[in-house]
Formats: C-alpha cells, structure tokens, sequence
C-alpha cells in the first residue's frame, strides 16, 4: 500500500513536469521575437550607401527584399552589410524556431536632391523637437515612424525658411516629408507656400492646401511635391500647422503638431 502511494506521487511529479514543458514550449511559440534593428549611412541616394541589420539572439536568421515585396523565408537571407546604388524599398523579417517571426521592419532609400547652398529660418523649431539642429531638414536622413526620433524637427507654429542654391537652376518640384500621427497630436500641415526667384528680388508665390484628416487614422510618414517647374536660385518656403484640431479629436480647438523631417529639391 505504502509502494503504491510512492507510484503515486511520482506519477504526478512527472505529469506536472510534462504539462509545465508543454506550457512553457506554447508560450515560446506565441512569442514574437523582435524587429531586427536597421541601420543606413544614409537614404538619399547619390553614389551609394551602407545598409546593415542586426538582431542579437542566437539562432536568428533575418531574410529581406529590395522590391517592395514583404519576405519570407524564401527570400535573400541577409549575410553582411547591403550596398544600395538606387533608390528602393528595403524589407527585412526575422525568423527563429522557437519563436513567431519578427513584424516587417523596412528602410526607403531615395534619389539625393539638389544640393543646397544655405538655409536660413525665420521661425524656429520646438525645443523638445529640434533634431540635430536646423540642418536637421537638409541632411540627407529620412525620420522613421516614432515621433521621438532626431531626424524630425516638430513645429507649433508655421515654418518658414529661405533657401538659397549655388547657382541658378531649373527645379522641378520641392518635395516634403511630414509626419502624420494624430494620437500625438501630430497633424499634416494646412498649406504650404513658395516663393521662387532668380535674383533674390523678384519672387513668384504658389501656395497649395493640403486635406484635413477627417478622423483618427494610422501613424504614417507622407509627402507632398510642390511643383516648380522654373529656374530659380532662392526660395521662400512657408509650411503652415494645422490651426485648429478638428472636433473629432480629443484636442479640438488647439493648434496641432507639425513635424518635418527632409526637403528635397527636383
């Protein structure tokens, strides 16, 4: 009687050990193992640039596209560091026996823009958001998603700035990036204006309105091309935040955040 008491127990010791390893693998596996981390020495393409991604946990294997397609373990697996000569989509997923694949993490590469010679403000960003400096929209490094990141400069008020090139040249269009994340407070802007000119005394105004968001929607990065289409060596540019944040928002009646991160010149 006493023997089989003994059974007993043991029988149960190893039972709870099984159901604990059963558990303890189903919680691997719900597990999703973290983004590998990106890193370029910059986005905006003229000769060629160095993109590396790392993910420090033993057993990973990272795979990538350079199409826009999102990857799966059929696609490149990612061996050492990424030569980029073009302009491009670069998609990168981690992969791990034991653990759910990594959310797509990307990196956008684009064209360089026209040099600019000078750019001087007449306003000033936030202090909490000012980047790396006011160079900040002119220094060939794109922002990511997270409002935090130093490559945005963050406005409350309107932006305004002159730009200067070295010389006269034909500009096809002004292209700015923005953020858009409304649970931040962040908001497209309301209108962007430009001036042109070729001796810095006559100027051409073009002013365009951007649409409001009409309700909450996803933090995303957009953009928006000002057409030029004429010769010109200084410009104005005036970049307006939202002046009133629609009613349907928690901070309706106050001014919105306005967060740039590059201009680039066509």
């Amino acid at each position: 009687m006493r023997l089989r008491a003994i059974f007993s127990v043991l029988a149960l010791l190893l039972l709870n050990c099984k159901k604990n390893t059963e558990i303890s693998f189903l919680q691997e596996n719900q597990v999703r193992i973290t983004q590998p981390r990106l890193i370029a020495t910059n986005q905006l393409i003229d000769s060629v640039a160095i993109l590396s991604a790392n993910l420090k946990l033993e057993g990973t294997k990272i795979y990538y596209t350079e199409n826009g397609e999102d990857p799966t373990e059929k696609s490149t697996a990612y061996t050492q560091p990424i030569k980029v000569f073009k302009p491009g989509v670069y998609k990168f997923k981690a992969y791990h026996a034991d653990w759910k694949p990594s959310e797509i993490v990307e990196k956008v590469f684009y064209k360089r823009g026209l040099p600019i010679e000078k750019i001087e403000w007449a306003t000033k960003p936030s202090q909490t958001y000012k980047g790396v400096g006011l160079s900040t929209l002119n220094n060939n490094q794109k922002a990511s998603i997270d409002f935090k990141d130093e490559q945005w400069l963050g406005f409350d008020t309107i932006a305004k700035a002159s730009l200067t090139l070295k010389n006269v040249t034909f500009v096809k269009s002004l292209n700015i990036g923005y953020l858009k994340d409304p649970g931040s407070w962040i908001f497209p802007p309301e209108s962007i204006q430009v001036e042109t000119s070729k001796d810095g005394i006559h100027f051409k105004s073009k002013t365009i309105e951007i649409q409001p968001l009409e309700k909450v929607s996803s933090v995303s990065i957009e953009y928006v091309d000002v057409e030029i289409n004429e010769d010109v060596k200084f410009l104005r540019v005036g970049v307006r935040n939202t002046a009133s944040i629609p009613d349907w928002h928690e901070g309706k009646g106050t001014k919105g955040w306005l967060f740039m991160d590059e201009w680039i010149l066509k």
